[in-house]
């Protein structure tokens, strides 16, 4: 039977460098990378089978951090283009998330009796399902998170070595006796926090970014505003100076000077259109976005047209609708550079409905056909921060629980967004109605805990089970109280 654990071990060092490489943004091309990452891996690989012969499989776990994890970063390390604490986390954290799927099917299959077959088709199975896991919820967001931060990552990068050597110090060895009940609890709750201290850092990272992208834009809006500002003051002056307009318009008149009359009101008109407001709209957010937005369009040779119709407070937080209206109109307005001057027209419908749904709609020409992702993106080419925009966009329609659609047809690209409202009295309204499910669920093992403990007798029963039965003795207060006496 030794021979399914040893097959289920090569096929976890397999996917250890699976997982690292989702997470990964490499330095040269993917063919080189992948190329080169498993022929340094299926080196690492054959010197740990033959110290696994040699010394047998639970030298493993002790040799690993020398002869798996310093070999294998040495080698990211020189293919990775981010070489700071990026590096280093997403490698803490993608070793950590291995050796913590390593340490759970080998407890599974020592609770069930041994014998490597819950090891193996463990391992077969929860390997390729945290990659999905990976691919599906993580990655997009981590390489966001890459590419927008630079700054933070060697602290988070310390606690999850730490996290990496605590799990390598409780691990218990495949064909070495299990810990006692105390043993168990504490590589328990290790396992448990690694999880959690993970989630906690990936959402501080992720608000860290949300806020720098808040002062972003707040910072664009000020300089909209500035611009705003100044252009009511030159009106201002304007006014002033109109009396001392039409009394030179007169006297030029009064002298017959048609043609100078004519020149100086042109010229007037100039300086008047410079004043306009491109776009005219009762919300002070969505008109200071437009205005950026329309004389950017102006100086990329784009016409912007809109039909707006928005009250002056939408039920919307502001950054929200900058983040939608600045990217995908800065998307729009990039696609049109690269065509004809008279071909380069861009539409804008916003409208807030009855039912205070907010309908946006986005049209620019597009000659070239678009591919898309599997969720609803489109392929964009592989350019530092491009593409990232639309996701910004998908995920603020995801927070309203709204929709989200981008499509090509006619050489024209589209999109649709639809808003809802949010419900201010959703979360008393939940209250009310009861407990939410992270409190219920809290509140059953609690109340299960107490139970063991009151009733000895269900306790017994369940500690014969052969799975279960180490789960309940390690919840079993008499499990301690005989250690202690022992002691």
């Amino acid at each position: 039977m030794t021979v399914l654990r040893d097959v289920s071990f090569l096929w976890s060092m397999l996917h250890v460098v699976f997982v690292f490489l989702i997470f990964f943004e490499p330095r040269y091309s993917w063919r080189r990378t992948v190329f080169v990452s498993f022929a340094g891996a299926g080196t690492l690989l054959c010197v740990n089978v033959l110290a696994m012969f040699w010394r047998g499989p639970g030298i493993i776990m002790s040799i690993a951090f020398f002869t798996c994890t310093i070999p294998s970063m040495a080698l990211f390390f020189l293919l990775s283009q981010y070489r700071d604490g990026r590096f280093f986390f997403l490698f803490c954290l993608s070793d950590t998330l291995c050796f913590w799927l390593l340490q759970l099917t080998n407890l599974l299959d020592r609770l069930a009796g041994g014998g490597y077959v819950v090891l193996l088709v463990s391992r077969l199975l929860l390997f390729p399902l945290a990659e999905w896991f990976i691919w599906r919820y993580l990655r997009v967001p981590c390489r966001e998170l890459q590419r927008k931060l630079t700054r933070g990552w060697w602290l988070f990068s310390a606690i999850g070595l730490t996290y990496y050597l605590l799990i390598m110090a409780t691990a218990a060895p495949v064909d070495a006796p299990l810990p006692d009940a105390a043993g168990l609890l504490r590589l328990g709750l290790v396992m448990l926090l690694m999880p959690l201290t993970y989630i906690a850092i990936l959402h501080s990272l992720w608000r860290q970014m949300q806020m720098y992208e808040n002062v972003r834009i707040m910072e664009v809006q000020r300089q909209d505003y500035d611009a705003l500002c100044q252009k009511m003051e030159v009106g201002r002056i304007y006014r002033h100076d109109m009396r001392h307009h039409l009394a030179a318009l007169e006297g030029m008149l009064q002298q017959g000077d048609d043609g100078g009359a004519l020149q100086y009101v042109r010229s007037l008109s100039g300086g008047l259109e410079e004043l306009a407001e491109p776009a005219r709209c009762a919300n002070p957010v969505v008109n200071a976005v437009l205005t950026a937005c329309i004389v950017q369009a102006a100086n990329a040779g784009c016409t912007l047209e809109t039909k707006l119709r928005v009250p002056e407070k939408l039920p919307f937080e502001e950054t929200d609708l900058c983040v939608i209206l600045s990217n995908t109109l800065e998307n729009a307005i990039h696609a049109c550079r690269e065509l004809p001057e008279d071909r380069r027209r861009i539409e804008l419908r916003l409208e807030l409905t009855e039912n205070r749904r907010l309908l946006i709609s986005v049209e620019n020409p597009c000659p070239q056909p678009v591919a898309f992702r599997p969720d609803g993106l489109p392929e964009s080419p592989r350019r530092e921060g491009h593409g990232l925009g639309l996701q910004s966009v998908k995920r603020v329609t995801d927070k309203y629980g709204g929709l989200f659609r981008c499509q090509w047809e006619q050489e024209r690209f589209l999109f649709r967004a639809v808003l809802m409202p949010p419900v201010d009295q959703a979360a008393p309204q939940r209250g009310r109605r009861g407990l939410n499910r992270g409190t219920a669920a809290v509140l059953a093992v609690l109340a299960g805990l107490i139970l063991l403990n009151c009733l000895p007798e269900l306790a017994d029963t369940l500690e014969a089970v052969p799975v279960l039965g180490w789960l309940v003795r390690a919840v079993d207060l008499r499990t301690y109280a005989l250690v202690f006496w022992r002691n």
